[in-house]
Order: structure tokens, then C-alpha cells, then sequence
């Protein structure tokens, strides 16, 4: 909680203390109250005095609802027709028969055919080497001083004989004469020719079970009523103002009255802990409960004291 002035004096022997909230500064600042030597007193905020009514909203306005009731069906065997019956014209083909069939393959034709010229084969002696001087080493191994005795030695001409052919006829030419050949094949031939006939193809059906309708679906209409809640309504009689209001000294705020509080506070619903101590939390809890149970804030009362289950004179 906090506060813009505080301020404690004596009234008529009394000691009081003064706290006025910076939000109600704007409230006319009533007279010192008239106390009971001994007591304390602070200027707190009196919340305003509420009239608490239940209202009936309509949320929702009567109407209406349609349920449908689904058609009914049954399942039966229905022979439906897949093909209709078709007329067409079938082709009866042509009919054949085998017949042999000689035929020139190669026709008669004239060639002209060579004689080949005649040989007759003669012997033929043929110098491959002439005759020449050859040195040679002396076959008695005669030297002189400083050389070995070579001899000039005549070698003679070296022939071969070979076979040659020599022509005694001319080739010669002539005109032949080569007869046609034939061969037999078999071939088809037209029997029968081709004709056409009427066929009629006949309609072709399927039994397939299908469900038939029984019973149309219907619309059944049915009223709604309105739907109400009741709203909580609150109505000021009395508006906020700042009043003196009897607070603990500081013999009353002790510790076994801190811990009565906290353990009230406790029992309310808030999470704090118990330990006789006026800390941060124990205070912001205090100012929420005041606010839950539209009790004066801006100090902790006599009255707050008592809300919470602190015995008090």
C-alpha cells in the first residue's frame, strides 16, 4: 500500500494517526474524530455502500429447432439393362484353295564362253651369277716377313635351269546358248468371294441389389424456450468517502496479532507466509481482502482486523 501523507498528533489527549490516500484528494477531509483516550485513528477510504441486485438476462430468445427424420429405404434386386440388342452386319470371309503354279525363275539367256589358249612347257637355262676373279688365302700357309700369301683364283659363271610355258594356241570365244529354269510353287486362289450377313446380338442385363425408397424424410419443428441468467447488478447507494476510522496502535500490531491475520489471510485463499512479520506480501494480501469484502482501505482497521478473526478489544 502506499500513501502520499501521514502524519500522528494528539486530539483531546488522544494520540491519532493520520494517512490520506493520494486518490482521495480530491474528498472533503472530515473533522478528527471523537476517540476514546488511548485509541489510534487514521483517515482511510470508505468504499462505497452497494446495492446488490439479481438480474434476469435473456441470453439466448425463444425459437425453434427442425430435427429431420431421415427417409427409409429397403434393399431389392433390380435386373438392370447394361447392353441393348445390337444388329450388325458379320462379314463371312472369302474362301481359297491351293494350286501348283510352274514359273520361270531364270530366263533362257546366251553367254559367250573363252576356250582358254593351250601351253606347252620348255626347258630354259639361265645365267644367275657371272664368272669372276676371287683372291684367295694360299693353302701352303706361305708368308713373307710381314704378310700372308694370297692366290687370284678364277671363279666361273653360275647358271639355273628353269621350266617356262610358252603359248602354241590362242585362247578362243563362242557363243552357248543356257536354257530357261523353272520351279513349281504353290499359290491361293480366290475359292469363294467374301460376303456379309445380319447378326443380331441380343440385350444383355444385371440383377444388382438397389435400395428403394419407403418413407419420404420429414421436417419435425419444434418451439425453444429463452434462455435466461441472472447477472449480478450493482447499484451505489452511498458514494466513496474518507472517514476516520479506529486502526491498531503499535502495542496491538504485535506478533501474535500479525500471525492471526496472516493465518486469516490464509484461510482465504492467499499464499503468504505465516511468520509474524508485517512484510510486502502479508500488506498487498491485506489490501486485496479489503477490496473482496468492500472494507475501508488505506490503513489496516480495527475493522479489517476483526474481518480477518483477530480478537480485539
Amino acid at each position: 500500500m502506499s500513501y502520499t501523507k501521514h502524519a500522528s498528533f494528539f486530539i483531546s489527549g488522544l494520540f491519532v494517526v493520520s494517512i490520506v490516500n493520494a486518490q482521495s484528494s480530491q474528498l472533503s477531509i472530515p473533522s478528527a474524530p471523537i476517540a476514546t483516550p488511548g485509541q489510534c485513528h487514521a483517515l482511510v477510504n470508505v468504499p462505497a455502500k452497494l446495492l446488490i441486485k439479481e438480474l434476469p438476462i435473456e441470453i439466448k430468445s425463444a425459437g425453434e429447432t427442425i430435427e429431420i427424420i431421415p427417409a427409409k429405404y429397403k434393399w431389392v434386386e433390380k435386373k438392370i439393362l447394361i447392353a441393348d440388342e445390337i444388329k450388325t452386319l458379320e462379314v463371312v470371309p472369302a474362301t481359297y484353295k491351293t494350286v501348283e503354279e510352274k514359273v520361270v525363275i531364270e530366263p533362257e539367256k546366251k553367254q559367250l564362253e573363252v576356250t582358254p589358249a593351250e601351253y606347252a612347257e620348255i626347258q630354259k637355262k639361265i645365267k644367275v651369277l657371272p664368272a669372276t676373279d676371287v683372291w684367295k688365302k694360299s693353302a701352303n700357309n706361305a708368308a713373307t716377313l710381314s704378310q700372308e700369301v694370297m692366290r687370284l683364283i678364277k671363279k666361273p659363271a653360275k647358271y639355273e635351269t628353269v621350266t617356262v610355258e610358252k603359248m602354241i594356241t590362242p585362247p578362243q570365244v563362242r557363243e552357248v546358248i543356257v536354257p530357261p529354269i523353272y520351279t513349281t510353287i504353290k499359290k491361293q486362289v480366290l475359292d469363294k468371294p467374301a460376303s456379309t450377313r445380319e447378326v443380331v446380338v441380343p440385350a444383355k442385363y444385371k440383377t444388382v441389389r438397389v435400395k428403394e425408397l419407403v418413407k419420404e424424410a420429414q421436417k419435425i419443428r419444434k418451439p425453444t424456450k429463452a434462455i435466461t441468467k441472472k447477472v449480478v447488478q450493482k447499484e451505489i447507494i452511498s458514494p466513496a468517502t474518507l472517514s476516520w476510522q479506529r486502526v491498531p496502535c503499535d502495542a496491538d500490531l504485535n506478533k501474535e496479532n500479525i500471525i492471526a491475520m496472516q493465518k486469516g489471510l490464509k484461510k482465504a485463499g492467499f499464499n503468504i507466509s505465516i511468520d509474524g512479520k508485517p512484510g510486502k506480501g502479508t500488506l498487498s494480501a491485506i489490501e486485496k481482502f479489503q477490496e473482496a469484502n468492500n472494507l475501508s482501505k488505506g490503513a489496516i482497521t480495527i475493522e479489517t482486523m476483526k474481518a480477518l478473526g483477530v480478537k480485539i478489544k
